[in-house]
This record gives C-alpha cells, sequence and structure tokens, in this order.
C-alpha cells in the first residue's frame, strides 16, 4: 500500500509539473534562454534561430535619421542600436517571452543580470514608451525627456510615424513597431 501511494504521488507530481510547464509556455513566460545575442536595432535582437522584439519599446529603425541640439542631421536608428549593442556587448542576456508578433518575433522582456535592457533603452533615451502595447515605459520616458537624453536632445519623428511613411512611400519594409504582437 504504501508503495502505491509513493507511485500515485509520484505520477501526480509528474502530471502537475507538465501542466504547470504548459501553461508556462502557452502564456509566454517560459525564459528563452541566455545566451550570445545579435543586436538586429535599437529594439530587436537575436538569439539562435529566435528573432526577439523588446517589449512595450519602440526605437528608431535602422535607416532612420533624427535632428540633434544644433539641428544636425544624424543616423539615430544607428546610434539606437549601437546603444543597445554595447550593453549587451558580450554579456549573457536572458529573456522572457511575452507574445509573438505578426512577423513571428518573441515579444519579450530582456535582462542582463537585474539590468532590464526594454527599460534602460528608454531610459537612456534610445527608445520610446510604445503606449499603443503597454505603459511600462511611460514614466521612464518621461523621466528621459525631461533630461533630454538621447533622442530627446534634439528632434525625431516616432519611429511608428517613419515606418508608416515610408511603408506608403516604398511598400513594406518589414520593419515592425510592435510591441505585443499588432
Amino acid at each position: 500500500m504504501r508503495l502505491f501511494r509513493t507511485f500515485r504521488d509520484a505520477a501526480t507530481f509528474l502530471i502537475v509539473l507538465v501542466a504547470v510547464l504548459f501553461l508556462m509556455q502557452r502564456f509566454g513566460v517560459i525564459d528563452l534562454g541566455t545566451g550570445p545575442v545579435q543586436v538586429i536595432d535599437g529594439d530587436s535582437l537575436r538569439t539562435g534561430e529566435t528573432d526577439i522584439r523588446l517589449y512595450g519599446i519602440d526605437a528608431p529603425e535602422y535607416r532612420q535619421t533624427c535632428r540633434d541640439k544644433a539641428r544636425a542631421e544624424y543616423p539615430c536608428g544607428k546610434q539606437a542600436m549601437n546603444v543597445l549593442r554595447q550593453l549587451v556587448g558580450r554579456k549573457a542576456v536572458s529573456c522572457s517571452s511575452i507574445d509573438t508578433d505578426r512577423y513571428g518575433r518573441a515579444v519579450s522582456v530582456c535582462r542582463i543580470d537585474k539590468l532590464e535592457l526594454n527599460a534602460e533603452m528608454v531610459r537612456l533615451g534610445w527608445a520610446i514608451a510604445y503606449n499603443r502595447h503597454s505603459l511600462n515605459y511611460v514614466k521612464v520616458e518621461a523621466e528621459a525627456r525631461l533630461s533630454k537624453r538621447g533622442l530627446w536632445a534634439g528632434t525625431f519623428e516616432e519611429p511608428e510615424a517613419y515606418r508608416a511613411r515610408n511603408r506608403s512611400v516604398r511598400g513594406d519594409l518589414g520593419e515592425s513597431g510592435d510591441g505585443a504582437g499588432d
């Protein structure tokens, strides 16, 4: 009888464990893993074959230009990518998926140790809070704007408006500002 109860308890534990893991994966809280990442632009990464879109933020597109405080044009999209690249360096990045966007990317919150990359890009002023999908970074954006950090030191077109304007001129660029699967 005691042996039967031990097997029953073990089987129950395994069933509950499988169910919890299934639910965690289904609702996007399984860690995507830790490892080397490639920075694609100011709000996109790749690890292995997984493309990752940083949740709740929108950075200038790679080809986008902005104006600095002297009104001189500069490649703000490349600058945003370089800032994210510097943050990531060769450190291990851990991302937790929240959703999948229409391009099949894992929309995620990513960290290096305790530093959340999504919030840090907004705090440094190289990404804006993508309010259509999240209000998580609105306060951080307001602080960056007040301190005139990054993009806020000059003028810029919001990345979503830039994408829309360029899609109408050149067709769909394949660039997205999806913060949560738009």
